[in-house]
């Protein structure tokens, strides 16, 4: 078997594992603070520590980008795994509620493991198949998100919270022990880069394919993230005050089922048809099936319109990707994702912000109706962008481009 291809199949392993670590712990945040004294403005201090690690993250992802193409991905996707796995197991010993925010900030300035495996696939992978390369890279998160809730929900209620840090910190060890003695980076790093974060930062907005896609996807992950804080909300509506805890479960999962089912196959057609038109079709095909959402009181058909919603969401990260990752020389990819790290996190922490602000103000239903539309204008505005990079060399790290 190829070595890319190895590569390719070990860091889905790992990160599914580390996926479903992410997501085991995040659930369990309000439940936590409430153990360590917090009796009120839960609300409050869960957003804090919830946001903490997106912020720090979104700030120190640039750094670990540069570090990756100067010393190498694998290094990074180890350096990540070893130190949120340590923060875990902090968590699960903190007494007071400024020690869980205090945790989940170095969780943020130490994150970077399915980012940096996003690089080193896109960096070691043949460009004829990045598409699909990216797009089943992402279904290894997606399907670990979707186990991490489901396996941690089981876990703690047999064993308690704390017991369940543990284990995810463990289950996380176990994913960085599988990129240890599993992958090899084919394109070496080059320890002779000379880099730093503002001339990064100045490199990737004097590059105008780069910089649009930047804005394109902390765009898209703001207009998704918008409906988060309100679709548990909107599902309890339903209900009629029944108890909506498996139904909100399964509802939210339905989007990473879909992601599963159709990433690969939105990259495999990118491969063929171009990315610019796989992301200009999810980005469409997401807001047409946004709207409907807000015109809906059946719980059924709620859930089959989450679905479908995800068969289109699923296509705009691997094209992005794709897009970013041939939009630059191989020896910037590392800094190019982690500064699209970074957007995409400033994107998850403004959408919630904005989609509270909305439900507060003016009731669930516009919410999804202005993710819609925010979806829309994003694949108008980038109608007529040339974001599509032909490379014409084969060799990735002097590579020559023509925008289309």
């Amino acid at each position: 078997m190829e070595q890319w291809r190895k590569n390719l199949y070990v860091l889905w392993v790992g990160t599914f594992i580390a996926g479903m670590s992410f997501s085991i712990v995040s659930p369990f945040l309000p439940m936590l603070l409430k153990q360590v004294g917090v009796v009120e403005n839960l609300e409050i201090w869960s957003g804090i520590a919830f946001s903490a690690s997106f912020v720090i993250s979104s700030i120190m992802s640039p750094v670990w980008g540069a570090l990756a193409d100067k010393y190498g991905r694998k290094v990074m996707i180890i350096r990540s795994g070893i130190g949120i796995a340590t923060c875990y197991f902090g968590l699960a010993f903190a007494v007071a509620p400024w020690q869980v925010v205090a945790l989940r900030m170095l969780n943020g300035f130490l994150s970077g493991f399915i980012p940096s495996a996003t690089a080193l696939v896109a960096t070691n992978t043949p460009e004829e198949r990045l598409g699909s390369s990216l797009g089943l890279i992402q279904t290894g998160s997606a399907f670990g998100n979707i186990m991490g809730p489901l396996f941690g929900g089981v876990v703690s209620h047999y064993v308690g919270i704390q017991q369940t840090l543990l284990i995810g910190g463990l289950i996380l060890f176990a994913a960085t022990a599988v990129v240890i003695f599993g992958v090899k980076e084919i394109r070496k790093p080059n320890p002779n880069i000379k880099t730093n974060v503002l001339g990064d930062l100045r490199t990737a907005t004097s590059n105008h394919i780069l910089l649009t896609m930047l804005c394109t996807v902390m765009l898209f992950q703001s207009a998704v993230m918008i409906i988060q804080p309100v679709l548990p909300i909107y599902i309890e509506q339903m209900l009629a005050g029944k108890d909506a805890s498996l139904v909100t479960g399964v509802l939210f999962s339905l989007v990473g089922v879909a992601t599963v089912i159709a990433a690969p196959l939105w990259g495999k057609r990118g491969e063929k048809r171009g990315f610019r038109r796989v992301l200009l079709t999810g980005l469409l095909g997401a807001s047409l099936l946004s709207i409907p959402h807000a015109f809906t009181n059946n719980i059924v058909v709620l859930g089959v319109l989450r679905f479908l919603f995800g068969l289109f969401l699923a296509s705009l990260m691997p094209s992005s990707n794709a897009l970013i990752a041939k939009s630059v020389p191989g020896d910037f990819r590392g800094r190019a994702f982690g500064i699209s790290t970074s957007f995409s996190q400033m994107g998850a922490v403004l959408g919630p912000l904005v989609g509270g602000f909305i439900g507060s103000h003016w009731g669930i239903k516009p919410v999804f109706v202005v993710t819609g539309i925010m979806l829309a204008l994003t694949a108008l505005w980038l109608k007529d962008k040339p974001i599509e990079a032909i490379n014409t060399s084969k060799d990735v790290g002097k590579q020559q481009q023509v925008a289309v």
